[in-house]
């Protein structure tokens, strides 16, 4: 309702002016200047004033708002279809009242842009215009044969009417489309002008702190001062470009309406995360970071998804921050208080003709180069979490919006932190971990935490004494290094640099995680620069130390299970991008893991490439390039019956939508993976494709025309219990035990085959009784169904009644592990992107 009821709040306005004065100016005119035989001053009057509230609707009280748009075509029915109709059939069929009537229904097109509404609104008004002229009409009402004709012009002037209601519609939708788009690509463009400058001083930065390699006089050595300077610009720049990316998927978000997931939420601390927040903005400079203080005055824990709540709150300090642009004293103000965060600039404020619509979509305050996206994503996000956002402002004084959240009884983040544990149990049980932090107190804190789910676990009070335990050839190897980056002796980074620079290293592929209270940005950079595997913060908690830590056994146990980074080695891949630095990137990533690579940069070339006589193994290929683009040319390369038709084909796109995956999987690709692409997610996605190219098939027999129509009609939909599946991602379990389950699903079909051709029916039985049990957990719905059906004739010791059922459970078998493989990578690759 709110959305028809912005646009249209003008056109009511007017339509009110203009009914309150044409229906008194007429009743005179017809009355007095040229006198007709039949005029109505209380249809008029009563006309004139149904139509005053119009005119005043922005003093509506709020709750009375969503009855405006019916009180609207009320007042139309009555003012035009019933008062002319009325008038038209008390004044004999005139000439005149006619072409009036005609006037009439054209006028009510303009108003009403939808044929059917517009149909029902004409019906109404002139069947109660004719029932009341007939019943008032002192005479009987008699039709000449002059007055029939006339009549029967009408149904063709409405069927035109509508025709051109439908036609104004149409137009009205095409002109608020272009302008949407062209507003939607002006708020990205001008929010991309920010980070970009930023990105541009950054590199300028870098170029002033390189040594000059032209002059012989002047030594090519960084100092280690200048090299703390560069990865503090190279922070500052991977800063910059996530703020941009941040942008970029917050506004597609908000166009795409993208549902923010309940599953997703988490109990955090709102001082905590509200400081990464500010650590983690991509302020324009210094001074600009100085203006911004946050205050807690009662901290508390609230259930939201940290990513959506940073973005709504980096929408807010960046909307704060071009309010104060033009007043250099204004300070903006972030106070946690009791269940609520408030965001309070001292800039120019909203102009309270604005304040009401400041979270419609397409309506801004004074950013003439925005959508207004941006306050309508934090309602959205504000609202999935059960909270409400509200503004009050003071032009030239202040701007105030507050965050308010649901309280989270002491009972659920127990039971929440008890779920933690209790899935991290298992996962920490037996391994063995080596804390090395310089505070004995946090470093015995951490123990305590860490040895209370079963770790083994070793202290270390510096680096150096680390280096020495690690070394040390003799003891197991440890399963952990929780490493604090700054310690006297040896800090962290030397400590993990040497760690990794020595292949002969007992531990050289430990995974090591970096404890810091250092800058966000800063330390991922070093962290990452010295071979540290994840940075985590100390302000974050026992909580946050034991899932970070979770997910890092996780991404250590899926490297492991693909036989570390040189399983690609004397492949060829194709790469196909039409953006060059795109294509470098995949390149480097995947010859670092051994392949061969060979660049294309459109679909077109790729179809030549694969004529030429090299043998491509697998093809990465962007899903949008100019020409042909990655759908169009897989759809080729699957319809084909050359070597290339079964080529595993990897789609690379920046659509994060699930609809794009769908395309992508429905023309045939294996996988489809979000820019920016981690390398490990390409390299893990390669692997399990290639493998399955080779991995051993089953044959079966032709199937039934009939029943494999049957197979066939299924979708992905019916294959899959997806709501099953949705529970598996909530539950974090679409890991390498899913993967798992897949391969015995495949393998349980290979096996109900070859026991059913060689007629051994016990153990074609109990292969069906375990292939009941995975497809079940797994999310087979159809695969369990069907051998549901076919399951009590095995237990009677009877071969079902279908002749072809191994046939159909086989090609049945097939196609859901098939789905669930898409299932899987298409989670898996669009997690990254969710998590950031």
């Amino acid at each position: 309702m709110g959305e028809l009821l912005e646009p249209s709040r003008l056109a009511i306005r007017w339509g009110g002016v203009l009914g309150l004065l044409c229906h008194p100016i007429y009743w005179v005119v017809w009355t007095y200047v040229l006198p007709q035989p039949y005029d109505n001053l209380f249809v008029r009057l009563s006309a004139a004033l149904v139509c005053i509230p119009l005119i005043f609707q922005a003093r509506w009280p709020q709750r009375f708002n969503t009855w405006l748009l019916v009180y609207w075509h009320a007042c139309l029915i009555y003012v035009l279809p019933f008062a002319c109709t009325f008038l038209t059939i008390r004044n004999g069929f005139s000439t005149m009242w006619m072409m009036t009537e005609v006037m009439m229904i054209f006028i009510l097109a303009l108003c009403i842009d939808n044929p059917v509404l517009l149909l029902a609104c004409l019906g109404i008004g002139a069947a109660a215009g004719s029932a009341a002229a007939v019943l008032g009409s002192p005479s009987p009402i008699v039709l000449g044969a002059a007055t029939r004709a006339d009549l029967a012009l009408l149904p063709v002037v409405v069927l035109c009417s509508m025709a051109f209601s439908y036609a104004i519609s149409k137009g009205r939708i095409f002109v608020a489309k272009n302008r949407a788009l062209q507003a939607l690509a002006g708020s990205i463009v001008h929010e991309m002008r920010n980070p970009l400058s930023q990105l541009k001083h950054v590199l300028d930065s870098i170029e002033a702190t390189l040594p000059a390699t032209h002059d012989a006089r002047r030594s090519t050595t960084i100092s280690p001062e200048d090299a703390a300077a560069l990865y503090r610009h190279l922070a500052q720049g991977k800063m910059s470009i996530e703020r941009g990316l941040r942008v970029i998927a917050m506004t597609l978000d908000e166009v795409g309406t993208k549902a923010i997931r309940p599953e997703r939420l988490a109990y955090l601390n709102a001082a905590a995360t509200t400081r990464k927040a500010l650590d983690e903005y991509g302020f324009a400079d210094e001074a600009e970071r100085n203006k911004v203080r946050l205050i807690v005055r009662e901290d508390f824990t609230f259930r939201v998804d940290e990513t959506v709540y940073l973005f709504t709150l980096f929408n807010l300090i960046k909307n704060a921050l071009h309010q104060m642009a033009a007043q250099p004293a204004a300070t903006l103000t972030l106070t946690i208080e009791r269940h609520a965060i408030n965001v309070r600039d001292t800039g120019g404020g909203v102009p309270p003709e604005v304040l009401p619509h400041l979270f419609n979509p397409f309506r801004t305050a004074s950013n003439t180069a925005g959508t207004g996206l941006g306050l309508l994503y934090c309602q959205r996000a504000m609202e999935a979490f059960g909270g409400s956002i509200e503004c009050r402002s003071e032009p030239g004084q202040f701007t105030e919006f507050t965050l308010r959240f649901p309280p989270v009884p002491e009972r659920e983040v127990a039971e929440y932190e008890r779920e933690i544990l209790d899935r991290a149990m298992p996962v920490f049980a037996g391994k063995r971990i080596l804390i090395v932090d310089d505070d004995e107190h946090h470093r015995t804190r951490t123990r305590r935490v860490l040895a209370g789910l079963g770790a083994l676990v070793s202290e270390a009070g510096n680096g150096q004494t680390a280096l020495a335990m690690l070394g040390d050839s003799e003891a197991p190897p440890s399963d952990l290094v929780l490493l604090d980056v700054n310690m006297p002796v040896l800090d962290g980074y030397a400590v993990a640099e040497k760690i990794r620079a020595n292949h002969a290293h007992p531990n050289q592929g430990v995974p090591i995680a970096g404890y810091t209270v250092e800058e966000g940005n800063v330390a991922q950079v070093r962290a990452r620069r010295a071979g540290m595997d994840i940075v985590i913060g100390k302000s974050g908690g026992a909580m946050g130390l034991i899932v970070a830590l979770e997910s890092l056994f996780a991404s250590g146990k899926r490297r492991r299970a693909y036989g570390g980074f040189d399983g690609l080695l004397g492949k060829s891949i194709l790469v196909a991008d039409d953006d060059v630095y795109s294509r470098q990137v995949a390149r480097a990533v995947l010859e670092r893991g051994g392949a061969r690579v060979v660049e294309e940069g459109h679909g077109q070339a790729v179809l030549v490439r694969l004529q030429s006589d090299m043998a491509i193994d697998a093809i990465v290929i962007d899903m949008n390039m100019p020409g042909m683009g990655g759908v169009e040319a897989t759809a080729r390369i699957r319809a084909g019956s050359d070597r290339y038709a079964a080529t595993p084909i990897i789609a690379l796109t920046s659509q994060s939508d699930m609809e794009a995956v769908r395309e992508c999987i429905a023309v045939g690709m294996n996988d489809v993976l979000v820019k920016p692409v981690q390398a490990a997610t390409l390299y893990a996605s390669l692997m399990t494709h290639l493998a399955r190219v080779h991995a051993p098939t089953v044959r079966v027999p032709p199937l039934a025309e009939s029943a494999r129509n049957a197979m066939q009609a299924l979708d992905e939909r019916d294959l899959l219990d997806e709501r099953h599946l949705d529970e598996l991602v909530g539950l974090d379990m679409l890991d390498q035990t899913f993967l798992d389950g897949i391969a015995q699903l495949r393998a349980l079909i290979a096996e109900i085959a070859n026991s059913a051709r060689a007629r051994e029916i016990a153990a074609t039985h109990e292969a069906l009784h375990r292939l009941l049990g995975v497809s079940g957990n797994i999310g087979a719905k159809a695969l369990h169904a069907f051998g549901r059906r076919i399951y009590p004739s095995m237990v009677e010791g009877r071969w079902p009644a279908e002749p072809d059922w191994v046939e159909r459970l086989g090609l049945l078998g097939a196609r859901s592990a098939d789905a669930l493989d898409a299932y899987f990578e298409s989670v898996a690759s669009l997690r990254p992107q969710l998590l950031r």
